[in-house]
């Protein structure tokens, strides 16, 4: 088996080029045969997926991600993109994560532990098709994968408010953090009408502000959405919270920082395999933590899966 890792070096504030040192070792040690590949930029990701597309076998072959969840969002887009437009079979992912905030493993039972995530990879000895979300925009014409969730109002317009305010330095979920940016979000936020469609069934959300569509409970630094959706489930949760007076809403703004929004009388469940949402003004979003702008919204969410390659 050859391993094709691809690092971004600056992930988790650099600690990521730190474990990469204790995993080269182990590879070394272990005689195992990989090669590298380091990101400098965002676009690095899907040219270097690409040319693995090009030169290698998916059945002999594993890609290997070492960093953040948002390092191996764009690693499995662009080897979906690259093998698609190349007519290829989708070579298999690994995942080592570098940060212990990392949602995708929590959810996913990948070890927190870059040493113990490695011996999972190593110790895999076939490959498991795995849950992820699939997003079709329709005003941009462009479609991708998501691995954790797609948020919509509140939950965008803090991670894009707390990024600026802090020169883009990754966001925490700690408590003055958050009730600092949240209550100057909310403040400003207007609610907002949601159209949601399921096969032939409507719902209409007159004044949603927190909007989000998970493929797994898990949101940031092990704060669940529900328990009723897992990876192994073809099902993604929709999740709406409307504004009902001041007083209400900062108690859900407690509960969603408690990771118990999820279980509030306050919020609307919709579990499906596929659901169009639109929205009636410009709005913002986010795709597995990174900002998407201030925007409409006309995307159809399904699912999919992708072939990883981990012991858990």
């Amino acid at each position: 088996m050859h391993y094709s890792v691809i690092l971004n070096p600056t992930a988790s504030n650099g600690h990521a080029k730190e474990v990469w040192g204790s995993i080269k070792q182990q590879f070394e040690q272990a005689g195992v045969d990989f090669d590298l590949q380091t990101t400098k930029k965002a676009a690095d990701a899907e040219y270097f997926t690409r040319r693995l597309c090009q030169q290698r076998r998916a059945s002999n072959t594993t890609v290997v991600v070492v960093g953040g969840d948002g390092t191996l969002h764009d690693v499995l887009n662009g080897l979906e993109k690259a093998a698609r437009s190349l007519q290829k079979e989708l070579l298999p992912l690994a995942y080592i994560p570098t940060s212990n905030l990392s949602r995708f493993a929590q959810a996913y039972g990948i070890s927190l532990d870059p040493n113990k995530a490695l011996q999972q990879v190593l110790g895999a000895s076939q490959v498991e098709k795995v849950i992820v979300g699939h997003c079709n925009d329709a005003i941009k014409n462009q479609h991708g994968y998501f691995l954790n969730s797609i948020g919509i109002g509140f939950d965008a317009a803090l991670l894009s408010h707390s990024r600026k305010a802090k020169r883009r330095k990754k966001f925490r979920w700690r408590r003055f953090s958050f009730l600092s940016h949240a209550l100057s979000v909310i403040y400003d936020q207007q609610p907002f009408q949601l159209m949601v469609t399921q096969q032939q069934h409507r719902f209409l959300y007159p004044k949603a502000y927190i909007v989000l569509i998970a493929n797994h409970p898990y949101l940031d630094c092990g704060v669940k959405l529900s328990s009723a959706n897992n990876l192994t489930q073809p099902s993604l949760e929709l999740l709406t919270v409307e504004r009902r007076g001041w007083p209400i809403t900062f108690w859900q703004l407690l509960q969603l920082y408690r990771g118990k929004l999820g279980q509030s009388r306050f919020a609307n469940h919709l579990t499906a395999n596929n659901l169009h949402l639109t929205t009636t003004s410009l709005e913002f979003s986010q795709t597995d933590g990174e900002d998407q702008g201030n925007r409409f919204i006309d995307i159809t969410v399904d699912v999919t899966t992708y072939p990883f390659r981990e012991l858990h």
